[in-house]
């Protein structure tokens, strides 16, 4: 399928944050193949988008999420993580069947593709069923495999879950014509033991996959740490050799400067969430101290059982913003910073080399806004009216991998409707309601 896009304003994400006014895209299967003033006398369309009076700019990328959590959305808001975790979360996800993941997942890709993200990096349960939403649906993800969340330990035991659990790693890269990647999960220091961090940093090795974790996301964390290891979480981390592969750690909010010393030496990308971390009352990760040191974080919007929504521009606006109020600093980070957090910095949280940026032979993962709207009238500099101004909801046409998931505010590949009915059926059961 050959696709048009016509009268783009480009915003490319290269590193001079290029702005192409008034361009074509050409998309030839799933790739972008030509950009320019003109329309190629080579290239047949079989499809022609307008996107006169829109922004055209890669897709944005939720680097750390657990899609299926949906289904706890408000239920269980107003808690510290460790009382959220025992009290309303742990007891519901020992219910989970595959059709509640299917449902959860499915309301989350749903939601993600309708507020503009084009892929995500997923740590959750009963990994099967996820993989199916992501078929039918279209979108790019990461899904990330641990043998101690393994739905497969009583089924096949300890070593047959860890085998499982390889080969759904090495299996499923680049299924879908590429749109799935696989990473090892590690829950956090806190769940896993010692001798599994050494086998599922060995298992990354193996498989060359990287490693999705939480790291550092509250100060008991890090002190029950230090007491059982004398040692901090990113530290025991280095011991087992967890950080020597490639690893996205999600919260890093607790870190001193040893500590983002090993992130940076470590090449680890961490992923801030700043809706999740303050509605558990976790603290802010000092991003614009990781920056200056030269660490590369990512952006991610956490479950949505502790954020409420899966919405990245959200993200985005908040991210800009607290660290300037907290800082006193204005200029603390910048709108620049945070849309590199939300495309290209997370194409390498999720493993993949060739989208997040508007060029050549990248994937065509885009995403066209409308700047017509109220709240971002006037219209001046694209950059700032994406991170300050504009809403989920101004997100008019989604592309993955080259296929329209949505056009003018319409999915075409998903029932809304049939989504939220189900999610609310799986929901209800999974609370004991009628």
């Amino acid at each position: 399928m050959n696709t048009m896009i016509k009268n783009a304003d480009i915003l490319t994400m290269d590193d001079e944050f290029t702005i192409l006014n008034n361009q074509v895209i050409c998309i030839q299967d799933n790739k972008i193949v030509y950009i320019g003033e003109d329309e190629p006398f080579f290239f047949l369309p079989n499809r022609i988008i307008n996107a006169k009076g829109k922004i055209v700019m890669p897709g944005l990328i939720n680097s750390h999420t657990h899609c299926a959590m949906t289904l706890m959305r408000n239920r269980s808001n107003d808690l510290p993580l460790e009382r959220w975790l025992s009290e309303g979360i742990f007891p519901v996800e020992a219910n989970l069947t595959y059709n509640d993941v299917y449902s959860g997942a499915m309301l989350g890709i749903t939601e993600m593709i309708k507020n503009g993200i084009t892929s995500y990096l997923d740590m959750y349960y009963i990994h099967e069923a996820s993989l199916e939403a992501i078929s039918q649906t279209g979108i790019r993800a990461n899904l990330s495999y641990g043998v101690s969340t393994s739905s497969k330990v009583k089924e096949l035991g300890k070593q047959g879950a860890e085998e499982y659990c390889k080969n759904f790693v090495i299996n499923n890269k680049k299924a879908f014509k590429g749109r799935v990647n696989t990473s090892i999960e590690v829950h956090s220091v806190y769940l896993v033991d010692e001798p599994e961090l050494v086998l599922s940093a060995q298992m990354a090795k193996e498989t060359d996959t990287l490693i999705h974790i939480h790291l550092h996301e509250t100060e008991t964390e890090v002190e029950n740490c230090v007491k059982k290891y004398g040692l901090t979480p990113i530290q025991v981390c280095e011991k087992t050799g967890i950080l020597s592969n490639k690893v996205t750690a999600a919260h890093t909010v607790h870190v001193n400067d040893d500590d983002m010393a090993l992130l940076r030496d470590r090449k680890v990308i961490p992923v801030h969430n700043p809706s999740s971390n303050m509605l558990l009352g976790s603290g802010f990760a000092d991003i614009s101290k990781m920056i200056e040191m030269g660490i590369t974080p990512a952006l991610g919007t956490d479950g949505a059982a502790s954020n409420n929504t899966l919405d990245m521009f959200k993200e985005m606006h908040l991210a800009a913003l607290i660290h300037k109020g907290y800082k006193h600093n204005s200029s603390a980070i910048g709108a620049k910073q945070i849309l590199k957090m939300a495309t290209t910095n997370g194409s390498k949280a999720l493993g993949f080399d060739d989208c997040g940026i508007i060029k050549k032979d990248m994937l065509a993962d885009l995403i066209i806004v409308n700047t017509d709207s109220i709240n971002m009238t006037p219209y001046h500099d694209p950059v700032s009216v994406l991170v300050y101004s504009a809403r989920a909801t101004d997100v008019d046409t989604v592309l993955v991998n080259g296929e329209i998931l949505m056009q003018n505010r319409e999915l075409t590949s998903i029932d809304e409707q049939k989504v939220k009915f189900e999610a609310t059926r799986a929901s209800k059961r999974l609370y004991g309601e009628k």
